[in-house]
């Protein structure tokens, strides 16, 4: 049966015996069924595409065959088998990084054995790094490039390495991994020549700040001492241009400062040395904010130490530094620190007149500042006696802490301005007691010795249980009106010698 094909139809050119001739095919018939669509789509590929029998779109090129090969060459199975911290350890010995190696693995048997002793309080510890693959891989990066430049003798190239990982570890809260890599970056910085010691300078800093996070105060400042020594020797300064030994003073100051702040119950004289160190630092710091306080807190110390002369001294210094840079709450604190001085060595007039300078520079400060100098004048006051002014200027300090809506100021001004009325009412109520009510007071007394003597007699009475004769019931009760004609007679006579109560006197 012969197959109907359609002909093609040739049409001529522009004319008859033109000689062009063009061949065109039919359009194509509307298919609407998808299977027929797929069926005709392969169908009208080309033989070569559908020699193997098998849809197109599911052939691989030979460009993404040989991505395929490249791939399974560079994927290593026993990469899956194994931790991160055995694969990054096995690359650095494969490449020849022993030291790297060594170091790493040290560091990770380090931290697990100080996760051991610690046992349950381990949780407070840094966590573990041996599966942190970002530390890890950063940890395998710096020092395998420190150990290349430790190899050519690049001692500049091992310290910006091992610097970077103390700076990489205190970003991400690695202290101890930090704190390991500073101490390891100022012994390379130690051994580099010809860059003026500024590389060990700033290990030392580095090292101080390490030590002065984990609280050992001691050797910090051996480091800062030290820091401070090469930055007077070689006068650096900073990318900002500020005065590196200046710098260098302001680190030692914070640490004397903490140091006083630690021993200072326990051995008083020796904070004071160090807070004279801490003022020095300040001044060659140029720091005048800290300067000021720095005399404040050796008012304090010595104040502690009982050498209330001296103290107030650097209180009165401290006093015309708060002037000099208008600071009231410094002046206001000066005030109330001279009071107190003045108080214990009994100059009690001195003493309300330093409170007095205090309220006048609080009432600029702001409400707290103002409430707490009212509490102070006010106490002083109610000390003196003068309860009138205890209680006025206790009142304004109630005020004040209920606009300031503090519940534990509001509590203790509440208690103060109730003792502080109390006290000046007891002289009208102790007359009131002793003058106009002399006689019910008298007789008072009186009902009470009456009662009291009805009541021990009572007691002493034996109840009559029926177990008596007539006579001796009889006897038992001549006996009780003989008794209390005794005591009719007894309170008579008291009456008659009890002297008139004498008026209490504060």
């Amino acid at each position: 049966m012969a197959t109907n094909v359609l002909p093609q139809l040739s049409v001529s050119g522009q004319g008859v015996g033109s000689g062009e001739s063009r061949t065109h095919q039919l359009p194509p018939i509307p298919i609407s069924h998808p299977r027929a669509k797929q069926i005709t789509t392969s169908e009208a590929e080309p033989s070569s595409l559908r020699s193997s029998g098998r849809p197109t779109v599911r052939r691989a090129g030979a460009k993404d065959k040989q991505q395929k090969r490249t791939l399974a060459k560079d994927v290593n199975p026993a990469s899956y088998r194994h931790s991160i911290l055995h694969n990054i350890c096995a690359e650095m010995l494969e490449k020849g990084f022993h030291k790297s190696f060594s170091e790493l693995f040290n560091l990770v048997q380090q931290q697990r054995r100080e996760h051991e002793r610690a046992g349950p309080a381990a949780v407070l510890l840094e966590p573990l790094i041996h599966s942190d693959h970002t530390k890890l891989e950063y940890l395998r990066v710096q020092l395998t490039a420190a150990e290349d430049a430790e190899r050519t003798g690049n001692l500049e190239g091992v310290y910006v390495a091992l610097k970077s990982l103390a700076q990489y570890f205190d970003r991400n809260q690695g202290a101890w991994l930090s704190f390991h890599f500073h101490q390891r970056s100022l012994e390379v910085a130690q051994r580099i020549k010809g860059d003026n010691q500024r590389a060990e300078g700033e290990g030392q800093c580095s090292v101080g700040v390490a030590m002065e996070k984990r609280g050992d105060l001691q050797r910090a400042a051996g480091h800062f001492e030290a820091y401070r020594r090469l930055a007077g020797k070689w006068k650096w300064c900073s990318e900002s241009g500020d005065s590196v030994f200046e710098i260098a003073c302001e680190h030692l100051r914070r640490v004397y400062t903490s140091l006083a702040k630690q021993i200072e119950a326990e051995s008083p004289q020796e904070a004071i040395s160090l807070l004279k160190k801490a003022h020095e630092m300040a001044r060659d710091s140029r720091n005048s904010s800290q300067e000021g306080l720095a005399c404040y807190r050796l008012g304090q110390a010595h104040q502690l130490s009982g050498d209330l002369d001296t103290a107030i001294q650097y209180y009165r210094k401290y006093l015309e530094w708060s002037k000099y840079h208008k600071h009231s709450t410094g002046a206001g604190n000066a005030y109330e620190a001279l009071a107190k001085c003045y108080e214990k060595k009994g100059d009690l007039g001195t003493a309300v007149k330093q409170l007095e300078l205090y309220v006048e520079v609080a009432d600029g400060a702001g409400p707290q500042s103002m409430a707490r100098a009212c509490s102070a004048i006010g106490t002083m006051y109610n000390t003196l006696g003068d309860y009138g002014k205890a209680v006025d200027f206790f009142g304004r300090c109630y005020e004040l802490c209920s606009e300031l809506n503090d519940p534990a100021a509001l509590h203790e001004a509440r208690a103060q301005y109730g003792i502080a009325r109390g006290h000046q009412m007891f002289n009208s109520y102790t007359t009131a007691v002793c003058t106009s009510l002399a006689g019910d007071l008298e007789r008072l007394i009186m009902w009470k010795d009456e009662r009291g003597s009805v009541e021990e007699r009572t007691g002493n009475t034996v109840e009559d249980t029926g177990t008596g004769t007539g006579d001796e019931d009889q006897d038992n009760d001549e006996k009780e009106d003989e008794e209390e004609e005794e005591d009719e007679e007894e309170e008579e006579e008291r009456s008659c010698s009890r002297p008139s109560p004498a008026p209490v006197q504060q």
